[in-house]
């Protein structure tokens, strides 16, 4: 399987989204008609059904893609543990940057925007998020923050680091 799937795994994959999203258009156009989106409210447009479909076969999607992640990160940790275990480092020390943000975080609306998308949601017929999920968001954006910056600062540095690395080997 492992084999198969390193070889033809993005056809696979390219041809299953392509099915899906056929099926979803199929779905959502032809029943799309009967509704007026421009005139609706939000409370009423949440409740119409035609896009149920895309949403769930891109949460299963995401499930089985998790799924398989996880079933092939633990097989390679196995089969090469030396080679593993900077990955495993790496997702400790993320780990450990998720607690320590969502530690940090306060849990309370203190931005401006985020209270009116608070009420936003409520005026859609939402709940209001509650402390824990608001923890939960100031982490995830702290930590989005944190690696962006990151991502960046490692796409001007290494450039300039690497030829001086690949002298030394």
């Amino acid at each position: 399987m492992y084999n198969f799937l390193s070889k033809n795994g993005q056809l696979v994959a390219f041809l299953v989204g392509l099915v899906l999203v056929g099926i979803f258009l199929a779905m959502a156009v032809s029943g799309a008609g009967d509704y007026y989106f421009e005139q609706m409210e939000d409370s009423e447009i949440y409740k119409v059904g035609i896009f149920d479909f895309g949403i769930m076969a891109a949460v299963a999607l995401t499930i089985i893609c998790a799924i398989g992640m996880l079933v092939f990160g633990i097989f390679q940790i196995f089969s090469n543990f030396k080679k593993s275990l900077t990955g495993i480092i790496g997702v400790a020390v993320i780990a450990i940057l998720v607690i320590i943000f969502f530690n940090i975080s306060s849990g309370e609306v203190d931005h401006p925007q985020i209270e009116r998308s608070i009420e936003k949601i409520v005026e859609a017929g939402g709940e209001v998020p509650s402390s824990g999920v608001l923890k939960w968001v100031g982490s995830g954006l702290r930590m989005g923050i944190l690696m962006s910056v990151l991502a960046l600062v490692l796409m001007v540095v290494m450039p300039l680091i690497s030829p001086i690395i690949n002298r030394v080997k």
